[in-house]
């Protein structure tokens, strides 16, 4: 496989992933952007036989996002941004979305932790196996399966709170 076409097979879900994670549009685009000038120039290093090209660029990703987030984040403000918008002021992301399901999807992720939004990254917008997982996290395929079934059923109640 070449690296286009590396590109234009694993681009979507790169930037599902990274979306999921920040809820920003233009944070997403720059972490892609800065992900695959990574791969591209690590791309000659790139062993088969280590790993997958979805796994090898999951990794990849997955420290550039950490990264952005260190430099980014390092500044939590006293009150959190939700309670600074004024009553009626809309969330740009969400007024971005067109899409009732992506919509509501936004809403929900925007409810969860960082960490709670990886697990779902990794699961549904990596379509990771558990086992894949577990060896990302460091921990076991049976304790990665609950936590995701956990998360899912939090999901469900926040969509049934928020009436999705």
């Amino acid at each position: 496989m070449t690296f286009p076409q590396v590109y234009e097979t694993y681009y979507d879900s790169i930037y599902k992933m990274i979306y999921m994670r920040l809820l920003n549009r233009d944070d997403t685009e720059d972490v892609v952007q800065d992900t695959f000038i990574r791969a591209y120039s690590a791309w000659d290093s790139y062993n088969p036989e280590k790993a997958s090209v979805q796994t090898w660029l999951y990794a990849i990703a997955r420290n550039t996002l950490i990264n952005h987030m260190r430099k980014y984040r390092s500044f939590t403000p006293a009150v959190p941004l939700d309670e600074t918008l004024e009553q009626g002021v809309e969330d740009r992301e969400l007024a971005a979305l067109t899409d009732g399901n992506a919509q509501d999807a936004y809403l929900i992720l925007k409810k969860l932790t960082d960490g709670e939004r990886e697990l779902l990254t990794m699961r549904y917008a990596m379509d990771l196996s558990y086992r894949e997982m577990a060896q990302q996290l460091g921990s076991n395929e049976k304790t990665v399966a609950k936590r995701v079934e956990r998360l899912v059923a939090k999901c469900r109640t926040i969509a049934d709170q928020e009436n999705l």
